[in-house]
């Protein structure tokens, strides 16, 4: 009897412990809506009683559970409250731990623009050479037969007769009788062959030896080596024939092509890191000219840096790949994740003051700079954007009725209606490495799929494209998106609207110009996707862009080859356009 008092009065001691600590940590504090345990506690009792997906907001059940659509977890239906603010999202603390909506404050920071590139070593125009006959003649016999030989001045390079150096000698011998009487007559004669770049040496030796030669050694006024070889033994040469191009080598240039709308990007000044095809090293140098027109079919500009290259290891014509860095400077700046969609336009997320919500900005964007952008308006120092959870945010909004990224506004969808129009999508955000394999072949096949499209798009042919675009409709709905988490999942669920939309109006069209519209949001989806999530391809995808395409817009594509092949003009501008940059991809 005594134990089981004692039980009683432990267990009752325990209970009321319990509720002492349940009414410190839980009870009436304004910060307890931010503990997990709340926001769990919130989740499992949502305010209306109903649940939903943010992807999909017809979705109302009474319990948790999965989307019967993309398989995510619901979320509770939250009431809209009083506000009235159609850009401003107002969210509870455990919604917003639930969401793990993270923020990141603005400020300024000292960056570098990056602008990735593809260019060519080329001999410096300023140190090739073209080694000419100072006289006429027939090439006996030549002494350099190769391009690609060293060269020294001085050397031999050719013995070539001419009639009119055989005369000229004989002068000389004469003239060299009657050197006691009339010296001058001797100079007069060695100057006429020196004239023809006739040596001291190779005069001397005529005089020596008294009897005209009848071939004379064509010596190399240059040193370098040999390009181009222009002739071959028999050939007859007027005086200023040429014989050989001749390069020194030990300055090369490096020639970079920069499409058209990058320019602003590049200036004079600028480092540029580059390595060739073929050697693992990188090589630094500093651009020093810019050419002063466009390529009118590419929309290219060359920009131009010289390489000193004494060990020879820059060849002519090597394929370079580089970065170039814009000097640095202080600039307000925001992560890609805080960015809905790209383009100068663009929008984010802005925390609020006092957490009173979420505001729906449109901010203007400049340059690229690494995983950051620059910010040319809409956002201050000190203002607080939403770097993670940006999608949940976005659906939330969708769901209650706010203008959203992918609600901007009632006439978006009705613009759609009334012809092709170029679709926004969100900055392409890194998840590679938290994409399961499994979704990677997925793509993958969608990929191959998608290019075997892009060559009906060059054949032009309406039936062989319907019949192509239906092959890679279904390998988009073998792309399960249930593999992928979180702001993965809402980034691809983004994706897979104007894929699907895209392909759906190729199946439905016979007018291959029509077709080929809509294959510019469909290969602007794809690469946004094969960038963000990686595939299992072995050999590397080159995204390639045509500027008369779209109305002179420009559009995208996805090549497995380097070369160009035009999807959007066919045979009428079948090699129009450039490669902007290569995808390289791990099948590991």
């Amino acid at each position: 009897m005594k134990t089981d008092r004692k039980t009683v009065f432990i267990a009752l001691g325990t209970l009321v412990v319990g509720l002492l600590l349940g009414a410190l940590f839980f009870g009436g504090g304004g910060h307890s809506a931010s503990s997990p345990e709340l926001a769990t506690e919130e989740h499992s009792h949502p305010e209306s009683g109903l649940w939903t997906c943010s992807m999909h907001p017809q979705v109302r059940q009474s319990e948790p559970g999965s989307c019967p659509f993309c398989g995510m977890d619901l979320i509770p239906v939250s009431e809209g409250g009083n506000d009235d603010n159609p850009r401003v999202l107002k969210m509870s603390n455990a919604a917003q731990a639930l969401a793990d909506i993270r923020t990141e404050v603005v400020g300024s920071s000292v960056a570098s623009a990056s602008l990735s590139i593809n260019g060519r070593i080329k001999a410096d125009e300023r140190r090739v050479q073209t080694q000419t006959t100072h006289f006429g003649g027939r090439i006996e016999k030549l002494y350099k037969n190769f391009e690609g030989e060293y060269v020294k001045k001085g050397e031999k390079v050719a013995s070539i007769y001419s009639p009119q150096l055989v005369a000229a000698q004989n002068e000389l011998l004469e003239a060299k009788k009657l050197a006691s009487t009339n010296p001058a007559l001797l100079e007069a004669a060695r100057k006429k062959l020196k004239y023809w770049k006739i040596t001291d040496e190779q005069i001397a030796a005529i005089e020596a030896s008294g009897e005209a030669m009848r071939n004379i050694d064509l010596l190399s006024n240059y040193e370098g080596i040999i390009l181009k070889k222009l002739v071959n033994n028999g050939d007859h040469l007027m005086e200023g024939g040429a014989l050989y191009q001749i390069a020194d080598l030990t300055t090369v240039w490096a020639i970079f092509e920069v499409y058209e709308k990058d320019l602003g990007k590049v200036k004079l000044g600028d480092k540029v890191t580059f390595s060739p095809n073929g050697i693992n090293q990188n090589f630094e140098a500093t651009i020093n000219f810019i050419a002063p027109s466009v390529e009118s079919n590419s929309r290219i500009i060359e920009v131009r840096a010289d390489v000193p290259n004494g060990n020879g290891r820059l060849k002519p014509d090597m394929f370079i790949k580089a970065q170039i860095k814009a000097v640095a400077s202080n600039e307000l700046s925001i992560p890609r994740s805080a960015v809905l969609w790209t383009g100068k336009r663009s929008v984010v997320y802005v925390k609020l003051a006092n957490n009173e919500g979420f505001e729906l900005r449109e901010v203007e964007l400049g340059n690229a700079i690494d995983n950051h952008y620059q910010v040319i308006e809409g956002l201050k120092a000190g203002e607080e954007v939403v770097v993670n959870g940006t999608f949940t945010l976005d659906a939330e909004a969708q769901l209650k009725g706010k203008i959203s990224m992918m609600a901007p506004s009632e006439s978006s969808a009705s613009d759609h209606k009334n012809g092709f129009q170029e679709i926004e999508l969100p900055g392409t955000i890194n998840y590679i490495e938290s994409t399961p394999r499994s979704f990677k072949n997925q793509l993958q096949s969608l990929t191959k799929a998608y290019l075997t499209l892009k060559d009906a798009m060059v054949e032009g042919l309406p039936s062989s494209i319907q019949v192509q675009s239906q092959k890679v409709s279904e390998a988009l709905k073998k792309t399960d998106m249930s593999l992928l988490k979180g702001d993965a999942h809402m980034h691809w669920m983004t994706l897979l609207e104007p894929m699907q939309q895209s392909l759906s109006d190729i199946n439905s069209s016979d007018n291959r110009d029509q077709q080929r519209l809509q294959f510019i949001n469909l290969s602007k989806a794809l690469i946004n996707a094969i960038e963000s999530f990686g595939t299992t391809m072995e050999s590397p995808l080159y995204v390639q862009f045509c500027p008369m395409a779209n109305n002179d817009k420009g559009a995208t594509w996805v090549s497995a080859q380097e070369e160009i092949i035009n999807p959007y003009f066919g045979d009428m501008m079948l090699r129009c356009g450039n490669v902007e940059y290569t995808i390289e991809n791990n099948p590991n």
